[in-house]
């Protein structure tokens, strides 16, 4: 089984790299890149609120930002529209698989701030 990591402070522009370690509990990423990810919202959740226990939210937005930047730049409509290779995550990505993981990345961060929300309001 593998160890749950124990995460420093890293500046915004590092939470994609990091969520994508953070969520490897599959494998490792140096071995199946983002295959060895599960981006399930309680998983999101967790490293969001490893991040910042007063904002997560703020973590939340971010991690949202970060995603859509990544697709403006290499997504099928970007501006390289080329894709991008990630050599941290040991993945190389054709624009259509950056559409999606950042499609998937938005809707995940949602549904787990819908479920924060549902946990904190009951």
């Amino acid at each position: 089984m593998k160890r749950t990591p124990v995460l420093s402070a890293a500046p915004p522009q590092k939470h994609l790299e990091a969520l994508a370690k953070y969520c490897a509990t599959v494998c490792e990423i140096e071995c199946c890149g983002l295959d060895a990810c599960d981006f399930s919202p309680v998983h999101i959740a967790s490293y969001y609120m490893s991040r910042n226990v007063r904002s997560p939210s703020r973590v939340a937005q971010e991690i949202i930002e970060q995603a859509k930047t990544l697709k403006s730049n290499f997504g099928s409509n970007g501006a390289s529209a080329r894709g991008v290779a990630i050599h941290e995550l040991n993945e190389r990505m054709t624009a259509r698989r950056v559409d999606i993981l950042a499609e998937m990345l938005e809707r995940q961060v949602a549904l787990a701030e819908s479920h924060s929300r549902d946990r904190a309001d009951g």
